[in-house]
């Protein structure tokens, strides 16, 4: 490896360090040039002095925006530089060169579209505040594992290639596989239910799901990154609530603490959300919406986006960022419903945190009798699912779980207007490449 450090470890009572990055900036002020380089960690300026090192000061006459160069000096503490501390430099080496002019600039905060972005994206990620959103969902993402590997939940992998969708309809994606047809993984949901079954009782996975659905919105991606969890020997859906709201915490405020250069970087005054996330119930979102909006979803039987904002407008001046609505009706076979002396239609919950959904989960039905009494109501083709309904025929405890869109999540943390500045390399129905 190349001897160097990252610009957030440079002391400046060190006699001699070594920096290695690309070239951000370049000010030339005569006898004097200023050379500021940027890494994964930040930002470092070099000062080039002609009386104090000719060789050098030449040398850096050909640097050029992003160049890669490793420069090797002594550390001095600045008020005026980059996280307070400059580099006298004593060796200077250019790693490679980079083409001009941009496609992109780096350096300056210059309007340029997403899109623009999207098509140089090798050069957008490596904007200071683009590399914060990286390194704020790869944080928000080790205090979501970091939980659930301390409470004792399994880590599991299950298969992206599958013979029919978790959740049927058309927003499957075809593959051949060999001499037959498959899909890309909808949801992991089948599986881990069998888990379930299987007696692994608490189980996590950080996953990929695919949706071919024709969208252009600033939510929907094509390709999702997701998180989910399911857990056995539940009361009700509120155990699998319960468990949401402590990881989404700890990992919220985990962020809150760890990651307060990317926030600054960001803008963002994270909010953590310390009280009980509040509850309610599918109708009494609906008649929310009507009394305090006037707003009346066109589908009777889910939220559209407005409502979900005007009902996360109506938590947030309560103090609440995040919260659950359960009891959705025309659930999915899989879901608990119609549940004797229960006034809510269906065990599903959704969360909604900072206006916009996150997660969909609830309580599964784990009698197999009842689950194909509603199968054959729906009209699902059970031939599809011989596999999982037979896995759930041999004894299953009550349970439960829920299905997170890490894309939602960074989006909504890191307070980005499109879920694709989320994703490093998105993809939507317009979008195969880079």
């Amino acid at each position: 490896m190349i001897e160097r450090i990252h610009t957030s470890e440079v002391d400046p009572d060190a006699d001699e360090v070594a920096i290695a990055g690309h070239v951000h900036e370049i000010r030339d002020l005569g006898g004097l040039v200023f050379l500021i380089v940027r890494d994964r960690e930040g930002l470092i300026q070099v000062v080039f002095k002609e009386e104090r090192e000719p060789e050098l000061f030449e040398a850096v006459q050909d640097a050029g925006s992003e160049d890669v160069v490793r420069i090797v000096g002594e550390p001095l503490e600045s008020d005026q530089a980059p996280g307070g501390v400059e580099l006298a430099p004593t060796a200077y080496e250019v790693l490679d060169e980079a083409n001009s002019p941009l496609p992109l600039e780096i350096s300056k905060d210059v309007d340029v579209d997403l899109s623009t972005r999207l098509d140089n994206r090798a050069l957008d990620l490596r904007k200071p505040e683009t590399l914060a959103v990286f390194s704020l969902r790869s944080k928000l993402m080790t205090a979501m594992e970091d939980w659930f590997d301390e409470e004792g939940f399994v880590d599991i992998k299950t298969p992206l290639i599958s013979k029919g969708g978790a959740e049927g309809g058309a927003e499957l994606f075809p593959i051949l596989y060999y001499d037959r047809d498959a899909f890309l993984s909808q949801s992991p949901q089948l599986y881990k239910q069998i888990l379930m079954a299987a007696g692994y009782e608490a189980v996590y996975e950080t996953g990929t799901a695919f949706r071919a659905e024709d969208f252009a919105t600033s939510r929907h991606v094509s390709e999702i990154a997701m998180f989910d969890v399911e857990l056995a020997y539940i009361d009700d859906h509120h155990d699998v609530m319960d468990v949401q709201e402590e990881s989404l915490r700890h990992a919220v405020r985990t962020v809150a603490e760890e990651a307060e250069r990317e926030l600054d970087l960001l803008d963002v005054d994270l909010t953590v959300p310390e009280e009980d996330f509040p509850r309610i119930t599918f109708d009494e979102a609906l008649d929310l919406l009507e009394t305090e909006f006037g707003h009346f979803p066109e589908d009777p039987t889910d939220l559209d986006t407005k409502g979900e904002k005007l009902l996360g407008e109506h938590f947030s001046e309560q103090g609440h960022p995040a919260f659950f609505v359960v009891g959705y009706p025309d659930e999915k076979f899989y879901y608990m419903q119609d549940v004797e002396g229960d006034d809510i239609a269906s065990r599903k919950f959704d969360l909604i945190y900072e206006g916009q959904e996150l997660s969909s989960g609830g309580q599964r039905e784990h009698d197999v009798d009842r689950m194909v009494e509603v199968m054959e109501a729906e009209g699902v083709e059970q031939a599809n699912f011989e596999f999982y309904i037979e896995a759930l025929s041999f004894g299953t405890p009550p349970h439960g779980g829920y299905g997170l869109g890490i894309d939602r999540l960074v989006q909504q943390v890191a307070g980005l207007d499109n879920i694709k500045e989320a994703i490093m390399f998105p993809r939507d129905p317009n979008r195969l490449e880079p």
